[in-house]
């Protein structure tokens, strides 16, 4: 690396021309060696293996590439998810006067959403299990350190966190709307009660 870190700087970033010494250190800087004849670098556009008997670390880079993919996924999923909330929640605002159960539909889907990104993000983050190989599981840790992948899974436990809250706020409102109406009826009901003695010939008066 110290005799070709220029070269391997401009393999891994796919330039032709010579990078500063700053760029040089980002993109050789994610590297890992088993023994004395093998490296792995490992950038964000690319990953350069240099050795035999590498298939279990391509296997691994490859599995951390679907990881990242996989959180783009659910990241943009939940954007979506949670554009159709906010849209049921200024929805239920701007309208008045709304049927008890008429919001049960946007709660449905809502719930559903949550649970369906929730399963996917437990898949995701815990499919691979590399017990008892640490060499394997340093070149995971460090691929997904290049990747951010802890940053993606902050990112998707934020949204998962806000659809939740936007879930509770249309539940209050659907439970504050059937309280008004049931006290509405309450206060009919005691209204029609005062004023039944007052009808004329109103059986049992």
């Amino acid at each position: 690396m110290k005799q070709h870190g220029t070269l391997l700087s401009q393999i891994l970033r796919c330039e032709d021309q010579p990078l500063s010494e700053q760029e040089i250190r980002d993109a050789t800087t994610s590297h890992i060696a088993f023994g004395t004849q093998d490296l792995t670098l490992i950038d964000w556009n690319a990953t350069l293996m240099i050795g035999q008997e590498m298939d279990d670390v391509r296997a691994v880079l490859e599995f951390a590439n679907v990881e990242l993919v996989e959180r783009r996924f659910l990241d943009h999923q939940l954007d979506e998810a949670l554009d159709e909330a906010y849209a049921a929640l200024t929805q239920e605002s701007r309208h008045g006067f709304r049927w008890p159960g008429s919001s049960d539909a946007n709660l449905r889907r809502i719930a559903g959403m949550q649970v369906d990104s929730a399963i996917l993000f437990e898949r995701v983050t815990n499919t691979l299990k590399l017990f008892g190989d640490q060499y394997l599981a340093r070149v995971s840790r460090l691929a997904s350190q290049r990747f951010h992948l802890q940053s993606w899974d902050t990112s998707i436990l934020r949204k998962l966190d806000t659809l939740d809250n936007l879930y509770d706020k249309i539940a209050g409102q659907t439970g504050n709307r059937r309280m008004e109406i049931l006290e509405w009826i309450i206060i009919i009901l005691i209204a029609i009660s005062i004023l039944l003695p007052f009808i004329p010939g109103f059986p049992g008066y």
